[in-house]
């Protein structure tokens, strides 16, 4: 698997990436990533085009160390905020269900005017002089010409970036992403219960092939559970809240479709006290009838 090249400074979207100084740049703005998220991007880009599996990256980004592929899944959730990529858009990384995933904009080399040597994963060692130039190679014609050549590099980037906007909007082949938020309830005792309703739900989710379950970061609902679904990155939001009458418990679930915006599937659940765990594989089993409705 390639691990990207330290002589250039990969451009793709409006977006420029320098292993060098290890920096995401939009313009004049550099973009937080950290460490480990620059690492994964490195990683896809240098084997765009092709599917890097989950099983290649994880032992590449921790190696000799025993990860669960939901850290995984953060870098990627990380890189597509990066991205300002939506709920739906996978414009730059695809899901490939059940496998891994991989990068599929269009990604110009400009060569880079400094020497550095990189580490396996592309993290460099001792570069020999300052932070390089990322646009030498549209000026060093110099005047007019160098002018006209920066100009129709911009043009050519955003006529192909348009083709692959165009090409994504279509794709039915990434994975549905689904975060499993928390379930708002009046007392500490009914919170732990939602608390294993939402572990119950991740735990059935996470087995399913067609869809990626991202790390929530949200134990309670939010105010606005639209935004906070964007900011995931997420196509569904599972959330819900617990209401209880003496040793009679409600459990109220909705799902929310973040790309139609609004909720599609909504059921109760009512059970007394002692019949909890059947009551969370219930629930599970009624959420991924409907998210399979959804798929199909």
């Amino acid at each position: 698997m390639d691990n990207g090249r330290s002589g250039v400074v990969y451009d793709f979207g409006g977006y420029q990436v320098d292993p060098v100084v290890r920096r995401v740049y939009s313009g004049s703005e550099t973009l937080p990533l950290t460490p480990k998220a620059f690492d994964t991007l490195l990683i896809l880009i240098a084997n765009r085009g092709k599917v890097v599996l989950k099983a290649e990256l994880i032992d590449r980004l921790w190696p000799d160390i025993a990860v669960e592929e939901n850290n995984l899944t953060q870098q990627i959730a990380t890189l597509r905020r990066c991205f300002g990529e939506r709920a739906g858009d996978h414009r730059y990384i695809v899901t490939v269900p059940g496998k891994g995933y991989s990068f599929v904009a269009p990604v110009n080399e400009i060569a880079n005017d400094k020497e550095t040597s990189c580490d396996p994963i592309g993290q460099p060692r001792s570069p020999k002089e300052g932070s390089p130039n990322r646009f030498a190679v549209w000026a060093r014609s110099g005047g007019g010409f160098g002018a006209m050549l920066a100009a129709a590099y911009i043009i050519l980037v955003c006529l192909t970036s348009i083709v692959a906007y165009q090409n994504d909007t279509g794709r039915s082949d990434y994975a549905t992403t689904v975060v499993v938020m928390g379930f708002s309830s009046s007392d500490g005792y009914d919170s732990a219960i939602g608390a294993g309703i939402r572990d119950t739900l991740r735990a059935r989710i996470g087995s399913v092939q067609d869809l990626e379950l991202l790390p929530a970061r949200y134990p309670i609902p939010p105010t606005d559970v639209m935004y906070a679904g964007r900011s995931e990155n997420a196509d569904v939001v599972l959330t819900g809240s617990i209401q209880r009458n003496a040793d009679q418990i409600r459990v109220a679930v909705e799902m929310v479709d973040v790309n139609r915006g609004y909720v599609v599937w909504g059921e109760t659940f009512d059970y007394r006290s002692p019949d909890v765990f059947a009551t969370q594989d219930r629930i599970a089993g009624e959420v991924l009838k409907a998210l399979a409705r959804r798929l199909s």
